[in-house]
């Protein structure tokens, strides 16, 4: 990595985000098509999840870059990132917009990000929102956060348990909320238990408590990102909580809590390496290793062991996992930069309509392009 190739995929992440709601007559007449075929189109919601992940791959750059990539982005960069990402979320603030969905948790992890950098406390005030509505989500008898209530089943997504995840961890560290932090660990915990296919170790993309069965694909890996994702974000944040606990028993169940996460976690990391491709990368779906890579479940998975490793919080026995994550680590970076031109990152697998939907389809798009911004900020 050097200077030039990381202030490209700077700015066309900042692009990206900056015209990610604009709404053309032509979206319009696509999406009237798609209703007419039963698809879903575009949701209009400025923090949906995937503004969510070029917010993050900005913050990263921004806030929490390695020491080596922080070397490569001067102090005016710096500035300009922080200020479209304020600008961004100012607008989103004072248009008095709620939040609807499990997935515009991920926007609400830079918003934490920036207030720790910044101290601004209108960054305070959309955490909160999000982790408000969070708290008060429809939930299963299980209080697994269920993805889409308003279409009446209980199905609780990969996605949403993920990405769920990733924010209460941190919102429940940074602020100092034990009730965030369980709420993280069931969501992960849950889908383990109830959405993940027995015999290969992978997940499906979702399960039904109610109807006790699992429904999508086995191994989506963008399904595998988002739950490593979570695993990665409370893990790095869980035992700095034990200095702010409610006593021995309090921290007891935290530390039980987080050596199931981890023991999970572990799990799903060795299942996860068996499928990296000969090119460094990893397919759209795991263990088609021979079908079309996706930059975007590269960069996730990626991201997340690199998140996990640079926390330094795992076991002396994860020792050898470590090395071989740190290997898996340099060849999906070698990977990714293959496949971007520009600093626009190529090769990411579209939009996933529905359950066992995912239409063929490759290019840039803002999940590819902040996820790679995020995993190559973190990295030396």
């Amino acid at each position: 990595m050097n200077k030039e190739t990381i202030e490209q995929i700077i700015k066309v992440t900042e692009k990206d985000l900056s015209e990610i709601n604009n709404y053309s007559a032509k979206d319009a007449l696509k999406d009237v098509a798609k209703k007419a075929l039963k698809r879903g189109v575009t949701n209009r919601d400025p923090i949906f999840w995937p503004a969510g992940l070029l917010m993050l791959g900005l913050s990263e750059a921004a806030t929490s870059p390695s020491d080596s990539t922080s070397e490569l982005i001067s102090k005016e960069l710096n500035s300009e990132i922080i200020g479209n990402l304020r600008a961004y979320i100012d607008k989103w603030i004072k248009s008095g917009k709620e939040v609807s969905f499990v997935d515009d948790s991920v926007a609400g992890i830079t918003m934490i990000k920036l207030y720790e950098a910044t101290g601004e406390r209108q960054f305070h005030h959309g955490a909160a929102k999000i982790a408000n509505f969070l708290s008060q989500a429809t939930k299963n008898d299980e209080e697994s956060i269920i993805y889409n209530p308003a279409r009446g089943n209980d199905l609780i997504y990969a996605d949403g348990a993920g990405q769920a995840a990733m924010f209460l961890a941190k919102y429940g560290t940074v602020f100092h909320k034990r009730n965030a932090i369980a709420l993280a660990a069931k969501q992960l915990i849950n889908f383990y238990n109830n959405g993940f296919d027995k015999k290969s170790g992978l997940p499906y993309h979702a399960f039904s408590l109610a109807e006790e069965k699992k429904a999508g694909i086995i191994g989506w890996g963008r399904a595998v990102g988002w739950l490593m994702l979570g695993y990665s974000e409370i893990l790095s944040n869980i035992n700095k909580e034990e200095n702010h606990g409610d006593g021995p028993i309090g921290d007891a169940i935290l530390k039980s809590t987080s050596e199931k996460l981890m023991s999970e976690f572990y799990s799903l990391i060795k299942v996860t390496l068996e499928y990296q491709r000969p090119d460094g990368g990893f397919s759209w779906l795991l263990p088609a290793v021979e079908g079309e890579a996706d930059t975007s479940a590269t960069a996730m998975i990626a991201y997340s062991m690199a998140n996990w490793l640079r926390s330094g919080m795992f076991q002396s026995h994860a020792k050898e996992l470590s090395e071989e994550a740190k290997e898996a680590i340099q060849r999906a970076k070698d990977f990714l930069l293959e496949n971007t031109e520009n600093g626009s990152v190529l090769q990411s697998l579209s939009n996933c309509e529905d359950l066992a939907v995912h239409r063929q389809i490759y290019g840039h798009y803002p999940w590819g392009q902040g996820s790679a911004l995020a995993f190559f900020s973190i990295t030396d």
